[in-house]
């Protein structure tokens, strides 16, 4: 082998092992957590078909409150149901309001400024819309009533350094 050759295997070698040992820290880290969360999921889709067999809903969501939830929306778009992943709380159905999601976005983010990171149906303690903004190094959780659209609360998270 001459020096050259040498030197693109040892090259290569590298890059593979630089590969495997980042695809391994993946698999171990967020692909497991979103396998854990496709888990949930079908549970969840599961509880709903045993429960409401004759339901048509869209993918469902993974929605993390004070209890966790997975959103399902009615194909037909008349109501939202809210499947928690504790089998001892009720799966809740809540009509959609007045209200957008989009509408609600559009001024969350004209009050808070930033971009839009999420805007999501979830449910804490009741129906709601959770707004997610970031504005340099700061995220903006904003929340909102489902039927009305009535703001309810804003948390600000901020990395100072």
């Amino acid at each position: 082998m001459t020096r050259k050759t040498k030197w693109i295997v040892s090259l290569l070698t590298a890059l593979i092992g630089v590969v495997l040992v980042f695809s391994l820290m993946y698999r171990f880290t967020i692909g497991y957590t979103e396998n854990q969360k496709e888990q949930l999921v079908e549970e969840a889709t599961n509880r709903l078909t045993e429960e409401a067999p004759n339901l048509k809903v869209r993918q469902g969501e993974l929605f993390n409150g004070t209890d966790a939830y997975v959103v399902f929306t009615e194909e037909n778009g008349n109501s939202i149901w809210f499947v928690p992943l504790d089998d001892k709380l009720e799966i809740e159905q809540r009509e959609f309001g007045e209200v957008k999601a989009k509408d609600v976005c559009a001024r969350s983010i004209e009050e808070t400024g930033g971009q839009l990171v999420s805007c999501k149906y979830g449910f804490d303690e009741r129906a709601l819309i959770e707004v997610v903004t970031k504005a340099d190094a700061s995220y903006t959780y904003s929340y909102y009533t489902l039927q009305s659209g009535e703001f309810i609360r804003r948390v600000q998270l901020t990395d100072q350094m």
